[in-house]
């Protein structure tokens, strides 16, 4: 995760496309100026989706390793990231990608040399609520039951922790389920 303009987001670094993307999503949720574009512009994904966009959020600060790059960000519908840096920002940066270390290396306005090194990928699944999901099934979205089965016990220490520490006559071991 990095920062853009204080928000924690996802961020793709993608040689592959021209221009720095933001989720409209994601934007909505920044101190950003808005401004339109020139011109419409229209975007084909890898797969062939083809989305307009005249809209681009300007002056963003984009935290990498605890340093300040800036970028103007077009708004585009994309899945999956937040944003995607294109070759337009790593170019303005000096970026070198380096896929077998995992590392990007950027130049800050000031010259200095940056080294971000990239971690295995975090998944993380939403929670949504079930109201919430009803709507997105009744679009037309795929759904997926899961159940899930522990295994094992967690063997916890009831000194560990903080209140029930102080109070362990409330808090002991329910031997088994209530009677009906």
């Amino acid at each position: 995760m990095l920062l853009v303009n204080t928000i924690p987001v996802t961020v793709l670094f993608d040689a592959g496309a021209t221009h720095p993307f933001i989720n409209p999503d994601t934007a909505s949720r920044m101190n950003c100026d808005y401004t339109d574009l020139d011109i419409q512009l229209h975007v084909t994904t890898p797969v062939g989706s083809v989305y307009q966009t005249e809209r681009v959020a300007r002056n963003c600060t984009i935290i990498i390793a605890g340093r300040s790059f800036w970028g103007d960000l077009v708004l585009l519908g994309i899945r999956g990231y937040d944003v995607i840096l294109g070759m337009d920002w790593l170019t303005q940066h000096q970026a070198i990608i380096d896929c077998k270390k995992k590392t990007l290396t950027l130049t800050t306005s000031e010259g200095e040399r940056i080294q971000y090194k990239g971690g295995d990928p975090v998944t993380t699944v939403s929670v949504i609520s079930s109201a919430k999901a009803y709507k997105l099934i009744g679009k037309g979205c795929a759904a997926y039951l899961c159940a899930v089965t522990a295994n094992g016990t967690l063997e916890t220490n009831l000194g560990s922790i903080p209140v029930a520490r102080d109070f362990p006559h409330v808090f002991q071991e329910v031997p088994g389920l209530p009677p009906d």
